[in-house]
This record gives structure tokens, C-alpha cells and sequence, in this order.
């Protein structure tokens, strides 16, 4: 035993060596620190690594030498969702390009596994764990909502709090990995995605609208007496790799900040509500004394008005996500909108709030740039190999009328007149 035990250690190191390595690889190094603000360039020193993560580190290294994956190391993707059918088909298409990135990486990918962790009213079944591995959470009440501006988004910490307190829905994890890869149901997955994380430093996405500011000290000290903005990393709870024993420091405060953020109007005038959440996590994170790798290529957020030099990269295949949040409007001679207009094609995943697209959805017109052409395409795959799509296009010769689920939202006669232009025209084609 004490043998099989030093040759794991020796594995472990070697592991570690080949960890810093990658960390060194310029290609993934962070372009960011040149422009960070002392904020987000100061490092805290790393706690120690326990003696049963170093114990799981070591076995988890013998169990892929023994597979013949030396190096490998692998992480169970979680996917915070809940039951709405807003999330179902966002849902549907994200596992699709999931499973698809994970074939793609062999069998020594680090994608070992995947979980939906899906908020629903009393934790019940909401009908897609036959086709997604699901575990189920409650989601939180109404009338906790409602005294936090209706912001579904609380829902992520609180069930990633009920996964780290169940003992049942934890094993269900640790079946794979001690790490956790902390996914939302609009990322589309691009290419397969390596462990970038260690059991000392998460992996975290570079968000460039959570840079820290002196004016936002009052709320960080607000929720870490004693804390600064300056130890804030502009990172939010996802994409996030991040080990077990990292995690379980971390989600009560991620969930009480959130919280308290999200309670009353004072932190809007320096915080955007819509992040909120994000800087929950980020402000509970910091003040655990975790520090962030920087991950500038762990997904990208295109959109009609992306620069040259943006879709250059896209192009590359830098990026490992795909995080469809910004429109993608058109004129049908291809010409992008402005922001805030909505264009005659438009592909916004707002659009399907209530009824999920229709398969297949039209092609941008010409001049749309690529990254609106590839969403569009991602889609399309994901739906249309999916024989159970709730919403589909006539195949030729039916003699139905194609859903223009995209086109036509310059008819502001019909649009003005209904709440959900989209859904109207689908339920009125279909009779």
C-alpha cells in the first residue's frame, strides 16, 4: 500500500509540473493584466491544500494513469438551470454541444460527466431528466423573488448551496471528480475544455464589465468588514471550474451576498442589478482569500456589432464557450442595427421566452457576420437532433406556412399589438 501511495504522489507531482506548465503556455495566459486595475492584479496568498485534497488529487492521478490517461484530470460539468421552458430549450441545445465537445476530446477528455441542476417548485421532475442527468432543487418562493426584484438568477447559489449540503446530490458528483465546471444554459460549448483549474486556484472567465471601482468599496466592505475592492477579481460564478473543497468555502457566502445585494435599491447606484449575483460570488470569493486563474479564452460574447478584431478570433477557434447573452440584429441586406433596435432578422434568445424556436430557424441574410451565422447553425443542429423539438417548420410539401420565428419584427402594426409577437404568430400559423 504505502508503495501504490508514493507512486500516486509521484503522479501527483508530475501532474502538478504538467499543471503549471499549461500555466505558462502563452497561448493561454491571460491578455488581460496589462490593462487590470491594481484591484484585480493583487494576489492574495493561497491557503494551503489540505491533506484530503492533496489525498483525492493523488488518487484521482493513479485512477487515470490506470486507464491509461496519465495527466488526466477529470471534472463533472454542472449546469445551474431551472424548470422554465425558457431554460428547458436552452437547456436541450447546451447538452447537445456538451456531449458532442466531450466525444471530441477522446477518451482522456477531462468532460468526465454532466449534471443539470435544476431549480423547480418543491424540487419536482420537470419532464427532461429522461434525456438531460438531472438532479432536481427547490427553487426559492415567490415571495422571496418578489422581495428581491423578481431576480431568478438567485436561484444558481441557492441550489448550488442544497447540492453542497445533500449528501445524496453531492455523491452523485464526487461519482466523477472533485472538481465542478459551473455552466449556464446559453453557453455552447465550442471545443473540448482541458481542467484549467487546480485545487489551490479556480479557472474563472474575464468579465470586462466587473472591474472593480474605488466608488464600490462602501459595498464590498458592506458584506467583508475590513475588505477592499482591490482583492475583487472581475470573475462571476460561470463559466467556473473550481475544486469541491474551494466551493464548499465559498457558496454560503456566495448565496448570503447575492442576497443582500439583491434586497434593496442602494447597491444599484454602483452595481448593476443584472450582476448582482456575479458580484456575490466575486465579493465572497475575495474574501475567502481565493485567487482566480484568468481565463480570457473561456468563452466569447459576440454580437451583429462585434469588431473585426473579435470575430478574428472567433474565427481562430480561440474560445472555448459560446455565450449567446448580446443580439445578433440584421436588416435583410445585412446590415447590422444599432443597439437597442431590433432588426427584421434578429436572433435573440430573448424571442422565446414561452414557446421554444422552431426547427429549422431561418439562415441570417448576407452580410451577417460569422459568429451570428454559427449560433444560428448551433441551434439548428441541436434542435434538429432532437426527435422530441416541441416546435418545428413544415417540411416541404405540406403545404403549411413556414413560422417566421425571426423575420418580420420591423411590422410594428403587428407587433405593437400583441405582448409576445413571436409566440402570437406561432400559435396562429399552427391552427
Amino acid at each position: 500500500m504505502a508503495a501504490s501511495s508514493q507512486r500516486a504522489e509521484e503522479r501527483l507531482d508530475r501532474l502538478l509540473a504538467a499543471v503549471e506548465q499549461l500555466r505558462a503556455d502563452a497561448s493561454l495566459r491571460p491578455k488581460v493584466a496589462a490593462t487590470a486595475t491594481p484591484a484585480a492584479a493583487a494576489v492574495l496568498p493561497a491557503p494551503a491544500a489540505t491533506a484530503a485534497t492533496a489525498a483525492t488529487a493523488a488518487a484521482t492521478a493513479a485512477a487515470a494513469a490506470d486507464d491509461g490517461c496519465p495527466g488526466r484530470r477529470p471534472y463533472h460539468t454542472v449546469l445551474t438551470a431551472t424548470g422554465s421552458v425558457y431554460q428547458q430549450w436552452q437547456a436541450r441545445i447546451m447538452y447537445h454541444h456538451w456531449k458532442k465537445a466531450s466525444a471530441a476530446g477522446g477518451k482522456c477528455t477531462d468532460m468526465a460527466a454532466f449534471t443539470r441542476l435544476c431549480a423547480t417548485a418543491g424540487g419536482r421532475p420537470d419532464g427532461l431528466e429522461g434525456e438531460i442527468p438531472t438532479l432536481f432543487t427547490v427553487e426559492l418562493s415567490a415571495q422571496v423573488l418578489a422581495s428581491h426584484f423578481h431576480f431568478g438568477v438567485l436561484n444558481r447559489p441557492n441550489s448550488v448551496k442544497q447540492l453542497m449540503e445533500s449528501t445524496t446530490l453531492l455523491a452523485e458528483i464526487r461519482k466523477t471528480s472533485d472538481y465542478v465546471l459551473i455552466l449556464e444554459t446559453d453557453h455552447v460549448i465550442m471545443r473540448p475544455i482541458p481542467n484549467l483549474a487546480t485545487p489551490e486556484k479556480p479557472a474563472a472567465f474575464v468579465f470586462g464589465y466587473m472591474f472593480p471601482q474605488p466608488s464600490q468599496q462602501w459595498v464590498v466592505e458592506k458584506y467583508w468588514p475590513g475588505g477592499s475592492y482591490k482583492s475583487v477579481q472581475p470573475v462571476g460564478p460561470s463559466p467556473l471550474l473550481i475544486h469541491l473543497d474551494q466551493l464548499r468555502r465559498v457558496y454560503q457566502k456566495w448565496l448570503d451576498f447575492s442576497l443582500g445585494l439583491r434586497s434593496n435599491s442602494e447597491a444599484e447606484r454602483v452595481i448593476q442589478g443584472w450582476v448582482q449575483e456575479m458580484w456575490g460570488y466575486s465579493i465572497a470569493a475575495a474574501s475567502e482569500g481565493i485567487v482566480h486563474r484568468l481565463v480570457e479564452e473561456f468563452q466569447v460574447e459576440p454580437g451583429a456589432l462585434s469588431t473585426e478584431a473579435q470575430l478574428a478570433e472567433f474565427a481562430a477557434g480561440r474560445f472555448y464557450i459560446f455565450h449567446y447573452t448580446y443580439q445578433f440584429e440584421y436588416m435583410l441586406d445585412g446590415t447590422p442595427c444599432q443597439p437597442w433596435n431590433i432588426g427584421e432578422w434578429s436572433l435573440d434568445k430573448r424571442h422565446f421566452n414561452q414557446i421554444s424556436p422552431a426547427y429549422p430557424l431561418p439562415q441570417p441574410p448576407p452580410g451577417a457576420n460569422a459568429a451570428g451565422v454559427w449560433l444560428l447553425n448551433a441551434w439548428n443542429e441541436a434542435m434538429g437532433s432532437i426527435p422530441s423539438w416541441p416546435s418545428k417548420q413544415p417540411a416541404g410539401g405540406e403545404g403549411g406556412q413556414v413560422v417566421q420565428t425571426l423575420y418580420g419584427r420591423r411590422r410594428l402594426d403587428w407587433f405593437s399589438r400583441h405582448a409576445n409577437g413571436f409566440e402570437q404568430e406561432a400559435l396562429i400559423r399552427s391552427k
